[in-house]
């Protein structure tokens, strides 16, 4: 089901959750899905076209030397991440019960123990920054080297910057009642 990864248990091991029991059925079931919705977003934000072709690149190994290599080398990395962010908003949930295996069941899912809830909501932010930039080289917008360049609009109008105390919008567009 992995689309650039070798296969699902490569994702599990870069994810550290290779030692969940099969008997774990909804926690297999879970991960099964975050794998799924990873191979579905990069349909969705690459497109059919740029996905095969980048699944047509060669894969040079641990060590890529061409753009192409690294495009290649990049995009199960991003699947990764994809798949970890998904794990990460659904795995933590876990419910207080009298069964008794609730330490092992939580155990057993290492990455995702012990981890506050503002440190998680920093986390899944971080990695939606970082798999958004990986996208934007994946589908070509940005080339390796080129990520420095930032853009911002705050809504000043072009020709002249407001005074301190001056409003945003220009003097067509106010209201009679603000005179």
């Amino acid at each position: 089901m992995a689309l650039f990864a070798e296969d699902d248990d490569w994702i599990k091991a870069r994810l550290r959750l290779s030692n969940v029991p099969d008997s774990k059925a909804d926690t297999q079931a879970i991960i099964a899905e975050a794998i799924l919705r990873a191979r579905v977003r990069f349909y969705h934000r690459l497109g059919k076209a740029r996905v095969t072709a980048l699944l047509a690149l060669t894969d040079e190994g641990s060590t890529p030397t061409t753009l192409d290599g690294v495009l290649r080398a990049l995009a199960p990395l991003v699947e990764v991440k994809l798949a970890y962010v998904e794990c990460l908003r659904r795995l933590p949930a876990a419910f207080m019960d009298a069964s008794g295996d609730l330490n092992q069941r939580w155990n057993e899912e290492a990455p995702f123990r012990e981890r506050p809830r503002t440190n998680l909501e920093r986390e899944l932010i971080r990695l939606t920054d970082e798999i958004e930039q990986d996208m934007q080289m994946l589908a070509g917008e940005e080339a390796a080297g080129e990520e420095s360049s930032i853009e911002s609009y705050d809504g000043t109008p072009d020709d002249t910057a407001p005074l301190p105390g001056d409003s945003l919008f220009t003097y067509t567009t106010r209201c009679p009642a603000e005179d």
